[in-house]
């Protein structure tokens, strides 16, 4: 019987005890007291509760309010002296008055209040820092580098076009081009299943690998499909453009055999430059080569989190490289054709091994031509432009 009442949780215990006092009779209360060695209090309770058929509230084993109270809520000096703790190691965003960090563990504050004459856990640390809002978390890139004029304009103009895009049945994909990646046994960030330990390089020294890869990616917005490209070579507009061309004839063509234009969102620098004239030099050249229009459009500078490839298709890519190492071309291309999500995103991957020179000169024809077949909008030129197929 001890030993079944060993197993028992508080509520069970008396609940166990007074059937045996109401069992035995007169001075049950008393035998069973003196068996178990429990106090005869708690026999009592037990038996009141089994006579009113009290249980507890679902999920707890004491009634509501019942148990020791908590030390936070006795001791006011203690909240009082956690927050004169912290106050030195607060900081704020001067941009939202309501976001404020604090720059030291929950065992720090501990120690620092223990130098301060006022003793408090890890635990109770925890609980002040729970009860003021304090939770962990990570810095998010949300704040642009500086004011952009009309930004929120632009942001305005390309939700317009996409949504008339949408509705006229229209192709919009979203290009760039992710960071290059050395080939090689390197270290990356992330882990995978193994047995044993795993090891790799100590330094990533360019010099020790087996070339570099040029990832670039368009993502169709409305079919959720990536389609990749590995370059080997530089990250141009000639590449970039060769790369749709290609996309455009094994696979996006077929999927929109009405569509007499092509809407591209892409970041503004690099090579997907909304100032250089080679850029628009090898759209116009595109344009002509796989007979679309197109409609350019870019975002702003220091926006390029917002275009859709960044969180659609490349952070899904990044995930699928992450852990093991590219140990070559391939591995990379069959690791990123691998990528799914719960949401259906499908990823296609092909190998681009042409050479690209990063020293190109403009067409002598290129200003006849930009006047000719290109349309700048008309409030925000620099950023949106349709150019015609011929």
């Amino acid at each position: 019987m001890k030993l079944h009442m060993s197993t028992l949780n508080e509520y069970q215990k008396r609940h166990f005890l007074a059937v045996e006092a109401l069992a035995l009779g007169r001075h049950g209360a008393g035998k069973v007291s003196e068996f178990f060695n429990v106090n005869i209090k708690t026999v009592y309770k037990g038996i009141r509760e089994v006579k009113e058929g009290y249980t507890p509230p679902p999920g707890h084993v004491r009634k509501c309010g019942g148990g020791r109270k908590s030390l936070i809520s006795n001791n006011k000096e203690l909240a009082d002296k956690f927050r004169q703790v912290i106050s030195a190691r607060t900081a704020g965003n001067p941009q939202d008055e309501n976001t404020v960090w604090v720059s030291m563990s929950a065992p720090q504050i501990a120690r620092a209040m223990a130098k301060e004459k006022c003793n408090a856990s890890v635990y109770i640390v925890r609980q002040l820092l729970d009860q003021m809002g304090f939770h962990r978390r990570s810095f998010t890139k949300d704040l642009p580098m500086k004011d952009v004029k009309d930004r929120d304009a632009q942001f305005v103009n390309i939700e317009d076009v996409r949504r008339q895009a949408a509705d006229a049945g229209l192709p919009i994909i979203s290009i760039d081009t992710k960071k290059k990646e050395l080939i090689g046994n390197f270290k990356r960030d992330g882990k995978v299943m193994a047995v044993g330990r795993p090891k790799s390089l100590d330094h990533d020294f360019a010099t020790f690998s087996d070339g570099q890869i040029v990832p670039h990616g368009i993502y169709d917005v409305a079919s959720n499909t990536g389609y990749m490209t590995i370059g080997i070579s530089h990250d141009t507009s000639k590449f970039v453009c060769d790369n749709i061309e290609q996309t455009w004839e094994k696979h996006l063509r077929m999927q929109y055999p009405e569509a007499g234009t092509l809407v591209i969102l892409c970041d503004g620098g690099g090579s997907n430059s909304s100032s250089h004239r080679i850029v628009k030099q090898d759209f116009i050249e595109l344009a002509s080569r796989i007979n679309m229009n197109l409609l350019v459009m870019h975002y702003p500078p220091y926006c390029s989190k917002h275009n859709p490839i960044e969180h659609r298709l490349f952070s899904q890519i990044t995930r699928s490289w992450s852990g093991a190492p590219l140990l070559s071309i391939e591995d990379a291309a069959l690791r990123a054709a691998e990528t799914t999500t719960q949401k259906g995103l499908k990823v296609f991957v092909d190998i681009n091994d042409k050479p690209y020179d990063i020293q190109r000169p403009i067409d002598e024809s290129f200003e006849k031509k930009l006047k000719n077949r290109v349309i700048f909008h008309s409030t925000l030129p620099k950023w949106n432009y349709l150019i015609k197929r011929s």
